[in-house]
């Protein structure tokens, strides 16, 4: 029935891939392009080069390199500027036919984390909360399936220092308060599969609670389709 529910959502997500049109902040915007694109790569890494995926990182990443009024502080241009040259960087390499190692991935997940640092507003970042702990999972679900738990992961009081348990049960809190405000019955399902995909993450994806997890090509790409309805959702209330 899960594998059923995965397959039609999947086929659903297809209808809902354009990016999402609600008007984010703009340090809301970076920080979930920033954790897509890495995201992305390790998809790439682990899957292959296949031209949706190469052409969503492309997209995020000409989102890093766009100029925003609200990154003027030199502190944040600097931090978004390393992540996205370190990010291209490891693309070309991979386009050139070297594969990034286990260290390269960790240190780009490094960088994201000092760019989110840099970025992170709790006041701004408060309402859009739900987005930002969703595309952080899937990031941490695609990095434990392809590599293990980033060395970075250190623990701390913001969404992307909580741990993951922890985080999960914030987040289904918040989506019980916001979800009963949509009338697409697809969040609902949707959240439901990425709920038991999101609570299997353990140190390796084949080492999972359940012994039976999602492919995290099926997790990742739902994951965006949900996020996407989440930004409309929040942006319509």
């Amino acid at each position: 029935m899960i594998r059923k529910i995965a397959r039609s959502l999947t086929l659903a997500g297809c209808l809902f891939a354009l990016p999402s049109q609600a008007a984010l902040p703009d340090n809301v915007l970076l920080q979930r392009e920033a954790m897509r694109a890495l995201t992305l790569m390790l998809q790439l890494q682990g899957e292959g080069m296949y031209s949706r995926q190469r052409n969503e990182l492309q997209d995020s990443i000409d989102q890093l390199q766009a100029p925003h009024p609200a990154t003027a502080d030199d502190r944040q241009s600097y931090a978004i500027a390393s992540y996205a040259e370190a990010v291209t960087l490891i693309l070309a390499g991979l386009e050139a036919g070297r594969v990034p190692t286990t260290e390269d991935m960790d240190l780009l997940y490094s960088e994201l984390m000092q760019m989110i640092e840099a970025l992170h507003k709790p006041d701004v970042d408060s309402p859009y909360l739900s987005v930002l702990m969703t595309e952080y999972l899937t990031l941490r679900y695609a990095f434990t399936s392809y590599i293990g738990t980033p060395s970075a992961a250190e623990p701390g009081r913001h969404y992307y220092r909580t741990n993951i348990s922890d985080l999960l049960q914030q987040l289904d809190r918040q989506l019980a308060d916001l979800l009963p405000h949509s009338q697409d019955a697809s969040l609902v399902a949707r959240w439901s599969m990425l709920h038991h995909a999101l609570s299997d993450i353990r140190e390796g994806w084949t080492r999972t609670q359940s012994g039976n997890p999602f492919s995290p090509l099926v997790v990742t790409r739902n994951a965006r389709v949900f996020s996407n309805q989440l930004s409309a959702l929040l942006d319509n209330r």
